[in-house]
């Protein structure tokens, strides 16, 4: 481990030893911020991938209601029973995923912040207090009468017993600056080495998943080529028909009375009956055809 901030000059209090511990306080003030930040995008993703996951599967409820739907035909309810089966599995996968991000990111960078940092904030406030009163027991003793004996007694046994005090809570500060510095690289990898073996995890198992369902996909892209092949058949054979069928109308579009050999005149009359309404503008409407016909009496 390489030492941020050296023990001689912490035991010296040195200007060197000072500008170390400058150096150190904001650099940890800066890594708390960052973390913060980091920890706080996590929680966002998470919130934003159970979201996902949410949606997806109100998605994949759709997808079985319609093959639900689509019972009569047999081709469509087994492949969109069989997708939503996958996509189901698929939906699990990206919640272990987040599962992941929330312990390897969210939770262990919290816990580092949380405990570590707080310790180092801990240390600092009692480095911070000690160095004052190791400040006013210096300014006491410069202070101190020489002619009164007592007084500069008192003043240097304060000053003694300020400086190993002093010395002991700055050694501690050091240490717990030095194990932070080398933890802190520790906890970011472990945690970030986590979170991508999650991803591999998870790639792998969607990587195996549809491993087992390309031949089926490639089988039904073969039957969906065929279905395009027949529906266009059908297509121009109804394009025929319709033309045929629209010339014809055109040839028959005499109006003629249609005959039955059955009826006592010949004559049949088909059509829809138009009624007047009573209202104040006598207008006339059509009444729903009862699939009757009318024949008109014999002449």
């Amino acid at each position: 481990m390489k030492m941020i901030v050296d023990f001689e000059e912490c035991l010296k209090d040195s200007p060197r030893f000072r500008a170390s511990l400058e150096d150190v306080e904001g650099d940890v003030s800066e890594l708390e911020i960052k973390l913060d930040k980091l920890v706080k995008l996590c929680i966002g993703m998470i919130d934003a991938g159970k979201a996902f996951c949410a949606a997806n599967k109100q998605f994949m409820n759709g997808i079985r209601d319609l093959a639900q739907y689509s019972s009569k035909d047999s081709v469509i309810e087994s492949s969109l029973t069989k997708f939503a089966d996958s996509l189901q599995e698929m939906i699990q996968y990206h919640a272990m995923l987040f599962d992941q991000a929330q312990r390897s990111i969210k939770t262990q960078l919290q816990t580092f912040v949380k405990e570590d940092l707080k310790k180092f904030k801990d240390s600092k406030k009692q480095f911070d207090k000690v160095s004052e009163e190791k400040e006013t027991a210096l300014v006491k003793n410069a202070q101190a009468q020489r002619p009164k004996q007592h007084e500069v007694e008192e003043a240097t046994n304060i000053l003694v017993a300020t400086r190993k005090c002093f010395r002991h809570i700055a050694l501690d500060y050091v240490l717990q600056i030095n194990v932070l510095q080398s933890k802190r690289r520790s906890e970011i990898l472990k945690s970030m080495l986590s979170f991508m073996y999650a991803h591999l995890t998870f790639f792998h198992q969607g990587y195996d998943l549809f491993s087992e369902l390309e031949p089926y996909m490639k089988d039904l892209g073969v039957q969906l080529d065929n279905l395009v092949g027949d529906a266009a058949k059908e297509k121009r054979v109804m394009e025929i028909k319709h033309s045929t069928i629209q010339q014809k109308d055109f040839a028959d579009d005499d109006p003629k009375l249609d005959c039955n050999v059955d009826t006592t005149s010949g004559i049949v009359m088909e059509g829809y009956l138009f009624k007047r309404a009573s209202n104040a503008f006598k207008t006339w409407n059509r009444k729903k055809p009862d699939h009757t016909r009318y024949q008109p009496a014999s002449l």
